[in-house]
């Protein structure tokens, strides 16, 4: 009796965690091949959107490596690639970081 209450606890734990480990969704990639040090950047780039109050969700991040500084752009999603100034819903931003000692050299709307 013990070994068929076992049993049956057993095979119950087991049919419970079988929807739990098979998905039916998968989910979704908001953000592809994203060098790990690109984080430090848009790290030391948030306390510039903090001030600005800015809703990252609305935006997408870009981050440009030059020779001595990065800048870390906010674009709307909607952006036209290639158009000189602000284009989407929303103003485009950038914070532009020394990479020496990673001090915010300028940020500022792109209008």
């Amino acid at each position: 009796m013990e070994r068929f209450l076992l049993a049956t606890v057993v095979v119950s734990l087991i049919s419970g965690w079988t929807p739990l480990t098979a998905q039916s969704n998968h989910p979704k990639m908001i953000a592809e091949q994203l060098r790990g040090s690109s984080l430090k950047w848009i790290h030391a780039a948030e306390p510039e959107f903090a001030k600005r109050k800015l809703d990252l969700d609305k935006y997408i991040i870009f981050v440009g490596v030059g020779v001595d500084s990065v800048v870390v752009t906010l674009s709307p999603p909607d952006f036209v690639e290639g158009m000189f100034g602000s284009s989407g819903s929303y103003p485009t931003f950038e914070v532009e970081i020394s990479k020496k000692d990673m001090k915010v050299l300028r940020s500022n709307f792109i209008r």
